[in-house]
């Protein structure tokens, strides 16, 4: 009997020893075909942006392609759903963003939790403007504040969506002063340009870096960015500060992957994007896109998420979002 045990503890120590010895393999392999990472938004956002930058220098560093994937779709949940569906291998990536991974899921259930991914690190972060189409008779935060107090809920505007971070601070910034307005989900920062472009609202409230061709063409015109100071993008645009409203407010995007992907190609992951993140390289195609650098690391992310859950938990019950 005794010599059964000892066979039978040889087999474990084995079997531990070869389960090591494959998690090592794996990710020293890892990647060894393309890598998807998904984008809850549509094509032309910040968010698409900071993908394509971070996929470009990926891809240098690991010699795979790293594709991007757009799934547009309820204020992002659509697309962080999906990459809540995919094996937990790596080899499928999300770039999370701040509403869509910590606000949606405690609105209703949108198909995955913020618990469901773990972070390799926090890329960017793009401080939101307020923009009217060129022709709107609208000309600053006041104007604004006093049409909606003069007419509740007629005044309209547009976020990338339903408990998108844009949504949820102008919700904020609406109780604040005591105002109803409506909201129109734009299906992505680009989708809420469109509609305030097009007259279905009288503005929009998204990342101010997807403003700038727009009003340098004279198609549309920025009346606030709700940062500390003036972006140097936009320069001739004030501040919510400076209009008399103490207001801010900046998304971040981050990269993350499913829980439960092997701990050693999530490191990999993590080192890899720590090095390419860190170099003036990236920093200058980041500038390119207006993309503020903000990179934390996979433990430092991970604070701001949870963070961000504790904040909106309390904001969304306070303004009656939560589920």
């Amino acid at each position: 009997m005794e010599n059964w045990k000892a066979y039978g503890s040889v087999l474990v120590v084995a079997s531990c020893l070869a389960a090591a010895a494959v998690t090592s393999t794996a990710s020293a392999e890892y990647p060894e075909k393309p890598v998807e990472i998904i984008v809850p938004f549509g094509a032309g956002d910040a968010l698409d942006s900071t993908a394509r930058v971070i996929a470009e220098r990926l891809k240098e560093q690991l010699g795979v392609p790293f594709i991007v994937k757009n799934i547009p779709g309820a204020g992002g949940g659509k697309g962080t759903a999906e990459a809540n569906k995919a094996k937990r291998d790596g080899y499928t990536l999300l770039m999370g963003s701040t509403g869509a991974l910590t606000a949606r899921p405690l609105i209703k259930d949108p198909g995955y939790k913020t618990s469901d991914f773990v972070p390799i690190a926090q890329l960017v972060e793009v401080p939101i403007g307020l923009a009217v189409a060129d022709k709107s008779p609208l000309n600053s935060v006041k104007d604004i504040v006093e049409a909606a107090k003069n007419a509740p809920g007629k005044v309209t505007y547009a976020t990338p969506g339903p408990g998108a971070t844009q949504h949820i601070n102008m919700e904020i910034f609406a109780k604040d002063q005591g105002l109803q307005m409506t909201h129109i989900g734009g299906r992505g920062g680009k989708g809420a340009v469109t509609k305030a472009l097009s007259g279905e609202v009288d503005f929009v409230f998204v990342g101010a870096s997807n403003y700038t061709a727009l009003a340098k063409a004279g198609k549309l015109r920025v009346l606030a960015v709700a940062a500390d100071q003036r972006v140097p993008y936009l320069p001739d645009v004030p501040t919510f500060k400076e209009q008399g409203y103490d207001f801010n407010v900046a998304v971040w995007f981050g990269l993350l992957t499913h829980n439960g992907a092997p701990e050693p190609v999530v490191e990999k992951l993590r080192d890899v994007v720590s090095k390419v993140a860190n170099t003036q390289e990236t920093r200058d195609l980041y500038k390119k896109f207006n993309l503020n650098e903000a990179f934390l690391d996979g433990a430092a992310f991970q604070k701001r998420i949870d963070a961000n859950v504790d904040k909106h938990s309390v904001v969304l019950k306070d303004i009656g979002l939560m589920q």
